[in-house]
């Protein structure tokens, strides 16, 4: 007994998925004899890829470039940090008025002057008539760790 091969399921259902079995199966032919013939010769290879060729860019292609003063009057919020102390969350429900936590900064070192969570400086506490204040002593060049 003769096994019968069938090529296509959907013949004489329907032509248009018909049309898109038979390019299908064209298409897988015509990729594994490219694949056959890829793996034959290397220097095939070569003849299949070629270069890109970029164009060069020069300064009146990358366009405008922005100004410093375009930041000027942008609005940021900065914070002068005191210091920090880490306690459970006993703790916290146990704390009330007079409580003292403390913090891991010593008396007399320099305080935080703090940009979107990142030190930009350190300084010292001054008086300016009723406000308190932040003299910048140090810049600090510091990466973002984050």
């Amino acid at each position: 007994m003769a096994k019968k091969k069938l090529d296509n399921p959907l013949k004489d259902i329907d032509p248009i998925l018909e049309d898109a079995f038979a390019s299908a199966v064209q298409i897988k032919k015509e990729v594994s004899k490219s694949a056959k013939s890829s793996s034959k010769s290397r220097n095939d290879d070569s003849d299949m890829i070629a270069d890109i060729q970029f164009p060069e860019l020069s300064k009146s292609t990358t366009g405008k470039q922005l100004e410093l003063d375009i930041f000027k009057n942008i609005p940021i919020t900065v914070s002068v940090e005191l210091g920090r102390a880490q306690i459970s969350l006993k703790e916290m429900y146990e704390l009330s008025e007079g409580s003292i936590i403390e913090l891991e900064r010593l008396v007399g070192e320099p305080l935080d002057l703090v940009v979107n969570g990142q030190i930009i400086a350190h300084g010292e506490v001054v008086a300016i008539d009723n406000n308190y204040g932040l003299r910048v002593t140090e810049i600090v060049a510091q990466a973002n760790k984050q």
